[in-house]
């Protein structure tokens, strides 16, 4: 009885209706909330304390239960990830979208990015500029299948060193299914020229 009247203490930030149960079974006046954890040693129930009617705390979920609940959440999942995706846009004004340049690029060069698994070290012809940017897309694209692409690139993004390799600039790509696709043009078009 001292070990579970220690108990009700110390489950009773987790656990509070649980601990305030076993309290009651324990006969005991306050609650376990108001008995601190500093004091718990010195809980002494008297000799010949007299217990309570005995209840099991928490009966055991059958796993059936258990199987027929995460698929409920999980569908309840599935049908709110359009609506929190939606909610999570945050907009930006007409005047901070005409600052991005986009523009079509073709892809010069690519190699492998040595102990980057993820990363592609391209070079691309904008216009009559040469450029160095750094993508991930080594999961899903061999270096010589991006030679000779038409791109659309980020072209006016402030460069930044990407595992020791300047990038100057961003290649747009579009996630489907855990898979990077490469945004192109649908018909062939010039390198440096901007997205309509």
């Amino acid at each position: 009885a001292q070990a579970a009247r220690s108990l009700a203490v110390l489950m009773s930030p987790f656990l509070p209706f649980g601990a305030r149960k076993l309290w009651q079974m324990l006969q005991l006046s306050g609650t376990p909330e108001a008995a601190t954890w500093e004091g718990i040693a010195d809980l002494q129930l008297p000799a010949g304390h007299r217990l309570g009617k005995l209840e099991i705390l928490y009966s055991k979920i059958d796993d059936a239960v258990i199987a027929e609940e995460v698929q409920r959440l999980k569908q309840a999942l599935s049908g709110n990830n359009g609506a929190a995706e939606a909610a999570e846009v945050e907009h930006i004004s007409i005047d901070e979208f005409k600052k991005i340049q986009l523009k079509t690029a073709r892809v010069i060069a690519a190699e492998a990015i040595p102990k980057a698994t993820k990363l592609l070290k391209l070079q691309i012809e904008l216009g009559a500029e040469k450029r160095q940017l750094v993508a991930g897309l080594a999961e899903h694209y061999r270096p010589e299948d991006l030679v000779g692409k038409t791109v659309i690139v980020v072209a006016n993004l402030q460069p930044a060193v990407i595992r020791g390799v300047e990038s100057q600039g961003m290649l747009l790509a579009v996630e489907d299914g855990g898979k990077l696709i490469v945004i192109t043009p649908e018909q062939p078009a010039a390198s440096g020229k901007p997205v309509a």
